[in-house]
């Protein structure tokens, strides 16, 4: 081995190195380090498509185009775009995935304008990318219904048009539920910007669902009846993504054991036990939460659980499957050889018609919180909007720094 060689063996990209082990997100590198249209292919195949194939391609120009709109209609104002703060021409109508590489690979000063737009637009392709793996994976709509009805069973509403949540015999009242709405594309996008991982696979809130009771010692109850219910399985939750900053669980434990010793010993009333109950100011102590979102404010004071259930969908391929293998032979030979075919396939599947289910787990995120929770959540600083400008800002700023300096340089 040559000293050139060896020079070059023990040459490393480093700022790779950081993504493979050092923790740093992929969309966070300021370029990239591929030389040739090749290189650019063998990248792409690696990745997962080959831009030789018009359907793989196809789908990398629709995430191009995607990805442009995407930027233009959440990340930038309309006079920042009417004043030129916009992908060059040649990115916009470019058709070859690798052209993107290069570009984005290119360190020359005088392309920088190309280079950091390049690098931009794939950033939020990649994201497209990953959440289309986990659409194609499961039927969203299919998850949310068959999630939802786990916690419908249990919900009742009486004569008077008060809402139960639990058994006849063991139940509590609640001031109202919340379903999740189905997240919009641009919203699970812009979600996915702001995560260091940046896959959709950690996304752990595509259904949701919000309990919200009429007092705090309440939201306990609703907790227990969760667990004791089998609505979420304990096996199947995500301890890492417990939060409580709601209730102070160590003071609640005490204070109710007290209530519940006397209310046994005949000392307190069944009606002055629930009054005490109602009375309990138990909530957590003003403290910074170990949240992974820094989106989330500290004003707003819930019980967060997420769980993860199996979802079963007939499978398409199977059925069809079975149809032809159903199928009559006819006088034609090669309809009748190609369905004798298929039903010998069909008889070699031994778990075949055991499993005619695609199935996948797939999480969804419980909340819990009183009523006093819920008002100040809606309209102190917790409140939504606040929380959205927060990720488009972050977004904005992880996708587009090069893009908005070079401008304000260029452009003034």
């Amino acid at each position: 081995m040559t000293k050139d060689e060896l020079a070059n063996l023990w040459q490393f990209p480093w700022p790779i190195m950081e993504v493979l082990i050092g923790g740093k997100s992929s969309i966070d590198l300021t370029e990239l380090s591929i030389k040739s249209h090749d290189e650019a292919e063998a990248f792409l195949r690696a990745y997962g498509y080959d831009s030789t194939n018009p359907i793989d391609l196809k789908q990398i120009v629709t995430a191009k185009e995607e990805a442009i709109a995407f930027i233009q209609q959440l990340l930038l104002t309309p006079k920042e775009w009417q004043r030129g703060i916009k992908p060059p021409d040649e990115i916009i109508n470019c058709e070859d995935p690798c052209l993107l590489l290069l570009w984005a690979s290119n360190c020359d000063p005088n392309d920088r304008w190309r280079s950091h737009w390049a690098c931009a637009i794939l950033r939020v392709m990649h994201t497209i990318a990953h959440l289309e793996g986990v659409h194609r994976t499961i039927d969203m709509q299919a998850a949310r219904a068959q999630i939802f009805a786990r916690f419908q069973e249990y919900l009742k509403r009486d004569d008077e048009g008060r809402m139960w949540f639990g058994s006849p015999k063991a139940r509590c009242e609640l001031a109202a539920v919340e379903w999740k709405e189905v997240k919009s594309r641009n919203s699970i996008i812009l979600k996915l910007l702001h995560k260091r991982d940046n896959v959709a696979e950690t996304i752990y809130d595509y259904v949701g669902i919000r309990f919200i009771t009429k007092n705090l010692s309440d939201a306990m109850l609703v907790v227990k009846l969760l667990h004791e219910h089998n609505i979420i399985v304990y096996p199947n939750a995500y301890p890492s993504r417990a939060r409580n900053n709601l209730i102070d669980t160590q003071r609640f434990q005490t204070e109710l054991e007290g209530l519940r010793q006397r209310l046994l010993a005949g000392t307190l009333s069944a009606e002055a036990f629930r009054m005490a109950l109602v009375q309990l100011t138990i909530e957590a102590p003003d403290v910074v939460p170990t949240t992974s979102n820094p989106h989330s404010s500290t004003a707003y004071r819930a019980i967060q659980m997420t769980g993860r259930q199996l979802i079963k969908i007939p499978s398409a391929r199977l059925e069809w499957l079975f149809k032809l293998a159903q199928g009559q032979p006819s006088g034609e030979p090669k309809l009748t050889s190609l369905i004798a075919t298929v039903k010998d396939l069909v008889k070699h599947l031994p778990t075949a018609k055991d499993h005619k289910y695609d199935s996948a787990f797939f999480p969804y995120e419980v909340q819990i919180l009183d009523l006093a929770a819920h008002q100040q959540a809606q309209s102190g600083d917790a409140n939504h909007d606040r929380y959205k400008s927060s990720q488009v800002r972050a977004a904005r700023k992880r996708v587009l720094s090069p893009v908005l300096e070079t401008a304000k340089s260029a452009l003034g």
